[in-house]
């Protein structure tokens, strides 16, 4: 897509790795855009799947490769090959709504302010099938304090970005699975940011998704927010928040990493797993291994005693 000069540029960033059966979909939603100014760059991050040929059925979109280096680093590459004065970063199993770069596009032009905008999502199955969209809130005005609350940000996919405010390599591999809340975390304690309450994205929820694997995203997402802990040393109502951040993540990934640790623990087979989410445990949420005692010592407990 060639940009026009009634329009600013906008580059929607394709990250992908083995989701070559999602990738036409992703490209397909860029193409049906109302915005017309776009180009699209799709980062093959060492797919051994069709992804390539996917890509090469779309030919209006830029193909990169790489050698497998994570989400992270595919999107700090897309970014170095691309030139919009705004930016997307779009999961390839997700779609875009056909407004969503025009409604973000307004929304920034209406806050000059703003660094970044973000709207809500759709959920979708792997067929692309509507699962409805689950109840989000967003603060207004939206603020760091409130971002590390509660990440209300589902996705890169969501945010509109203006250019100026990442840098040239803004996603850090150590955050792993949580680069986006730490990329997010970081830019809104220096430019205001804020959400126009409109679907923009349709979030594909699926058997490979990197939030099905809880101990992955237990470790990343608080390791994240604990690094927050410098920049809220001095004030109470950030200390508040992150330690509502931190309950929120234990809360989520933590529970299912102990309903893992249970299901593993039923079968002799799965021992390996089962250690690996006790030591996860340990480190990150040491309240659900009490939790597992306690569950493991009422099976213990003599029939008819209290």
């Amino acid at each position: 897509m060639a940009a026009t000069s009634a329009a600013p540029l906008v580059s929607v960033i394709v990250s992908c790795y083995n989701q070559g059966l999602f990738l036409c979909d992703a490209l397909g939603s860029i193409r049906l855009q109302s915005h017309a100014s776009i180009e699209s760059i799709v980062v093959d991050d060492g797919s051994t799947d069709d992804t390539a040929a996917s890509a090469a059925s779309m030919p209006w979109s830029r193909y990169v490769y790489q050698r497998n280096a994570g989400t992270a680093a595919a999107r700090n590459t897309g970014l170095a090959h691309s030139q919009g004065e705004f930016v997307v970063f779009l999961d390839a199993d997700d779609r875009l709504t056909p407004d969503a770069i025009a409604t973000g596009l307004c929304a920034l032009a209406s806050h000059p302010e703003w660094g970044f905008v973000t709207g809500h999502v759709q959920l979708i199955d792997a067929n692309g099938s509507s699962l409805g969209v689950p109840p989000q809130r967003h603060a207004d005005p939206a603020t760091y304090f409130d971002l590390l609350r509660s990440n209300h940000i589902w996705t890169p996919g969501a945010v509109l970005y203006r250019r100026r405010i990442l840098g040239s390599a803004p996603f850090r591999a150590a955050a792993g699975g949580s680069a986006d809340i730490d990329l997010n975390l970081r830019l809104a304690r220096g430019t205001g940011f804020g959400c126009h309450h409109r679907v923009v994205l349709e979030y594909r929820r699926h058997g490979a998704n990197m939030t099905g694997n809880p101990r992955f995203m237990l470790s990343s997402a608080i390791r994240v927010r604990t690094a927050q802990r410098q920049h809220v040393r001095d004030s109470p109502e950030g200390r508040r928040a992150l330690a509502d951040g931190i309950a929120n993540v234990r809360a989520n990934y933590g529970e299912q990493v102990v309903q893992q640790v249970k299901a593993s623990a039923r079968s002799p087979r799965r021992w390996r797993e089962a250690l690996g989410g006790l030591l996860c445990l340990i480190r990150y949420h040491p309240a659900g291994i009490a939790r597992l005692l306690t569950a493991a010592l009422a099976k213990l407990r003599p029939v008819g005693s209290r």
